[in-house]
């Protein structure tokens, strides 16, 4: 009888490299110019890049085999963790096979009439308002949300006002018809965001640094301790771990966590098919290569 650690030993063992991605098909939530589609464009130079209204338009699209690969924010150095990401993470249960933490550099974009001090509001998605709340506030500025910081570049462009402008990046304000008029919003100089690469099929590159899982927990005192424990017993560096709530059960939570490793290590391998057989819930996401640009 084939246990889930037998299973998971074949799928592991059976995954091939990335393959080149000269005709692939590139999902990125938003519109040109959105920090996704930069992103998406440095994973994939020469593929067709598809832009998708949502985050779950991303996935969709994947699973209809619309597109070879989606990538997707899923973390920012200064707002922290994009939940509805992992959200759809956990729910679809795609493979990550690649990883890019991209510096991001905003500045304030508004007409070519505009100056800066004619500028009011500005315009951007929560998550830049969010990495730029200590400009925004000691400008007095009224801030505005929209779904993607190049569609914020859009509709400034659209309104026509000289007292409206947009957090985006110089890309953006650049495809747009906008003039930059301030640089570096970013309240962190290092304002850096984590994007992954999601596939329907699992790939393994040589050199593949990153593991990603997720699972629930027996009903057991200290369950996620001892888990953890087996991992520093390893010596492997857990890199992040965070609980999303269960739909439709009263405290009940999936993990999903990330660590430094390789499943070419017998110890990690043996590690992740053992939690397969215990974990109540488990799925094994991936080992990729995580580029740092």
């Amino acid at each position: 009888m084939k246990t889930k650690s037998n299973a998971l030993r074949e799928i592991i063992g059976n995954a091939r490299p990335l393959p080149e991605a000269s005709r692939a098909r590139a999902a990125y939530q938003g519109i040109k110019g959105a920090n996704s589609h930069e992103a998406a464009g440095r994973l994939f130079p020469e593929s067709l890049l598809v832009p998708y209204k949502t985050f779950e338009d991303v996935f969709k699209a994947v699973e209809r085999g619309e597109c070879d690969y989606g990538v997707l924010p899923v973390e920012n150095s200064t707002a922290g963790s994009v939940s509805a990401v992992y959200d759809l993470i956990l729910r679809y249960r795609f493979y990550i096979v690649g990883a890019l933490d991209m510096k991001i550099d905003y500045c304030l974009a508004g007409l070519r009439q505009s100056e800066l001090g004619d500028i009011e509001k500005v315009i951007s998605h929560p998550q830049a308002l969010s990495q730029c709340e200590g400009y925004t506030t000691k400008n007095g500025y009224e801030t505005l949300s929209c779904s993607n910081t190049a569609v914020a570049a859009l509709e400034t462009a659209r309104e026509k006002r000289l007292n409206l402008a947009a957090i985006c990046s110089r890309r953006a304000a650049e495809e747009y018809g906008l003039k930059a008029l301030d640089y570096h919003l970013q309240d962190n100089p290092y304002n850096t965001t984590r994007f992954i690469v999601i596939s329907r099929t699992l790939y393994i590159s040589d050199g593949a640094n990153k593991v990603s899982l997720c699972f629930s927990l027996p009903h057991v005192t200290g369950a996620l301790f001892h888990m953890l424990g087996r991992f520093d017993a390893l010596g492997l560096n857990l890199t992040k771990i965070e609980s999303r709530p269960v739909s439709g059960k009263d405290f009940e939570y999936l993990f999903y966590l990330d660590f430094s490793g390789s499943v070419g290590s017998e110890g990690v391998t043996e590690l992740i098919c053992r939690l397969s057989d215990e974990m109540p819930e488990f799925s094994f996401l991936g080992n990729y290569t995580e580029r740092e640009e």
